[in-house]
Order: structure tokens, then sequence, then C-alpha cells
């Protein structure tokens, strides 16, 4: 009993203890301040304006996300009362691992995706561009059948932009449909270098009148091989193109758009491997050198697209000429073409000269080529027999294509016409055959090259010696092509 008087003692005691001795109330406890009426009808996703005052007196910081928590970054609405500044944790920027430097994501029709930093020192742009073409071909001769194809021409998807600086530049082009990656030397079915990579180079452009490119990547030779096949007038190029042009190679080019801020003057000067693209084997010190220069007297324009779509109000010219020689060629088209029969080289000389022309929707481009190769060194090769094989001819010829184009005032809708041939040069002693075509298409361009439907038709004729041309039009291959373009 004693003890539970003592017990009931101290809790008497406890009991009347004065008010000032009391805990504290919590702040949980506490009624809540009362929601200002403009924010009342506020989401809580949607971000108060930063001219709302806080309490006098009071300190205000923004919310820092931590690194072990991945906080996204706080609205201009995330603020937190009661917190002196100096107790708010500092945070370091680094462009090159902050998310949030990303400053453009952005969609361009026609341009792809965009994305670049804050700083400008680093983007890319992602774009892709589909062909889908459906060839008819019927030749005038007799025991010869129609055929046809459908087919995806090209698939391509293309990524470029600048890294560590504006300066510094890249260029890929990956290419995915069957002849993407066919028609380069060696090319053949099972070779590596039967593959994707189309180009690949990167570029400085510190001085505008000395930019270097280097990698992968068209030889700047001939206008029209050097121009995309996305933004020719006609489904494909010409045949002379066909026939002389450089293509790809791996090398180096010093080169300038603009030589001198002048507007009127540009030039590339390069020195490539001279084995093709996508080669990869030891070869020969044999090697690929190239200039080109071109004048342009009216100022500048967009002179690497077939077609007036923007109706130049200002007339636009560009003339320009290049010359390549190839110590040791492989192919007997240079890089282009296939290797000899007796497998060995050839030094050739190219020569190239072109205009474009642009006025009120109508374009006018034109190419003449030449080549000769001087010396022919025989390869070694042996015949099925065991004898050997006799040194095979150049290609020496000379080729040329004119093109013309329309587009109808008012409405989307082009006609073009050209007329291109190859001839051989030197008598027999050339492999060259002579070749013709003459035709001419219809465009309608529902957004540009980005988004056009294409329809041609070539008559193609020719013959290994000096047939009657008549009679060799009159036999000659009818050619239709269909083409619907996307980029994107």
């Amino acid at each position: 009993m004693t003890n539970e008087f003592l017990l009931l003692g101290l809790l008497y005691g406890r009991l009347n203890e004065p008010e000032s001795a009391a805990a504290p109330a919590s702040p949980a406890s506490a009624e809540p301040a009362p929601t200002p009426p403009e924010q009342a009808d506020r989401a809580p996703s949607e971000d108060v304006p930063d001219e709302v005052p806080a309490p006098e007196g009071t300190a205000t910081v923004e919310t820092v996300a931590t690194a072990s928590a991945p906080t996204p970054a706080p609205s201009p609405a995330a603020k937190i009362t009661g917190v002196a500044p100096s107790e708010a944790p500092a945070k370091a920027h680094d462009p090159n691992k902050d998310p949030t430097d990303v400053e453009t994501t952005r969609y361009v029709p026609g341009k792809g995706f965009e994305l670049a930093t804050k700083d400008g020192r680093f983007s890319m742009q992602l774009r892709a561009r589909v062909q889908i073409r459906y060839d008819l071909d019927h030749p005038n001769r007799e025991g010869e059948t129609t055929e046809q194809t459908m087919q995806i021409r090209r698939a391509r998807l293309q990524l470029q932009g600048n890294l560590f600086g504006k300066h510094n530049r890249y260029y890929i082009q990956l290419g995915f449909s069957p002849r993407d990656q066919t028609g380069g030397l060696l090319a053949e079915e099972g070779s590596i270098r039967r593959n994707p990579i189309r180009d690949a180079r990167v570029e400085f452009d510190y001085l505008r009148d000395f930019t270097i490119w280097a990698g992968q990547m068209k030889i700047p030779f001939s206008r029209q091989r050097v121009i995309s096949s996305g933004n020719m007038n006609l489904v494909d190029r010409s045949l002379p193109n066909e026939e002389f042009q450089l293509d790809r190679d791996i090398g180096v080019q010093a080169l300038s758009k603009d030589v001198g801020g002048m507007g009127w003057l540009a030039y590339n000067v390069g020195v490539f491997m001279g084995e093709g693209r996508n080669a990869f084997e030891p070869s020969n010190l044999g090697m690929l050198y190239v200039a080109r220069v071109e004048f342009l007297p009216f100022g500048k324009f967009d002179d690497y697209t077939e077609g007036d779509l923007e109706r130049m109000k200002k007339p636009g010219l560009s003339i320009g000429g290049a010359y390549a020689f190839h110590d040791r060629a492989p192919g007997d088209r240079s890089i282009h073409g296939s290797v000899p029969e007796d497998g060995g080289t050839t030094d050739i000389h190219s020569v190239t000269a072109d205009v474009m022309f642009k006025w009120h929707g109508v374009s006018l481009h034109s190419n003449f080529h030449w080549r000769k190769g001087v010396h022919r060194e025989n390869g070694g090769l042996l015949d099925e027999e065991g004898n050997a094989i006799p040194t095979a001819l150049p290609r020496n010829g000379l080729g040329w294509f004119g093109q013309l184009g329309w587009l109808v005032p008012k409405i989307p809708f082009e006609v073009v016409a050209r007329y291109g041939f190859a001839r051989k040069r030197g008598g027999n002693d050339s492999a060259l055959p002579w070749r013709d075509e003459l035709g001419g298409g219809v465009n309608y361009y529902f957004a540009g090259h980005n988004l056009k439907l294409q329809l041609d038709y070539f008559r193609l004729w020719g013959a290994d010696t000096g047939a009657d041309v008549v009679a060799a039009m009159k036999h000659g291959t009818d050619r239709i092509r269909l083409q619907l373009q996307m980029a994107f």
C-alpha cells in the first residue's frame, strides 16, 4: 500500500506543474496558413510567377537536387522559406555533364532532329531519307524481253553536328538499301567493302579560306556527282556521270566555299588514297590528286541542288572546272568501275567543266568530261589455260550532258529534259563503248526535294563499234522510272 500511495502522489504533482514548463507545440499541429486566393485554382504542376513576393523578413533560395537523388530541375516557383542564403548548398556547373545544359531540341521538316547545348560546343542533327522506285526496261530488239524492278533505291541515315567547339564538325552517312552497298571498286558480293558506310568525315573550319576535311567523302571533281542524289530534278544522275565520275574515297582536302568573303569564288584541293570507298587493304604508293575551282559572277546561291525551286528573282550562275590525276589507278575508271582483266594499273588524267544556271524557275545544268589513260601496267594475271592475259585497253574518251528544267509558275510542278553521251577517243586504242541517252520527266514537289514524286522516260542506245546512229537509236531501250522520295 505504501508504494501505491507514493505513485499517486507523484502523478498528482506532475499534473499540477505550471504551464510555462509544458513542451512547445509541434509545428505540425499548428493550423496551416490560408491559401492566397490568386493561387487557389492553380494546378500543383503549374509555375507560380516569379514576382510573387516572399513574406517580409524571410530568405528564399532555389531548391537544389543532390547527386544522390535524381530530382528534376526545379521550377521558378519552387521556393523554401526560413533558410539563410549561406545555408544553401553550392551547385558546381559542368557543361559536359549537366543535362540542363541542352538548350535546343527541335525538329525541322526535311532537316531532321537537332540537339544542341547552351554554349553551342556540342550539337547533333539526325536525318533520314528513303527513295522507293519502280523501273521498266523495254528493249526494241528481237529476242529480248521487257523487265521491271521495284526497289528501295536509297535508304540513308545522316548524323552531323559539332563537338568540343563550333569549328570541329562531323558528318556521317550510312546507306542500308542493297544498291547503297554496291557500286564501289571491289564491292563485289561477300566483300568487306560492301557495308553501310558511305561518308565518315571530320571538318575543321577555323579558317574560312582554308577549311580542312578528312575521312571518307565524295571527291570534289564533277558537280553532278557531288550534288546529293536527293536533290536531282530527274530520277537519277546522267549517263556521262556514271562513266566518268570519281565517286568516294578516303583522304584529306582543303577548301573554301567563299574565298576572301567575296561571294564569287570557291576552291577544293585534295589528296586521296585512290582505292575507293571502304578500302582497308595495303596498296601501292599511287595516290589520287584533285583540284577544283568555281566562279560565281552574280554572287552566291544554292548551286548544289538541281532545279530552281526558289524561283530566283536574281540570276544565279556557277561555272566550275576540275583536274584529277590518278597514279597507278586500280580500276578501269579510276576508283570506279572494275579491275582490268590483266589485274594491272593505269595512270589516268581526268578533266571536267560544268555550269549551273537558275532564274525565275528555269534551271540549266551541263557537264563536260574528258579522260585519258597514259600508261597501262599489266598485272600479270593468267587465263584458265595458264597463258598471260594481254594488257587491257584504257577507257579513253569524253562525255557531255545538258539538262534543262522549268518550274511551272504558281504550282510546284516541273518539266525537265536531258541529253547525254559518252564517246571513245583514240579509235581502237580505247575500250570505252559509245552510248547515248535522250529523255525527260516531270516532278511534283509536295515539300520541295524533301517530299516529291518523279516520273521520267529515256531512250538509251549505243554500240561497241561505229554502227549507224539512226539504226542504233531505233533498236535502243525504252526506260520508264517512277520514284517517290521522302526526307525527314
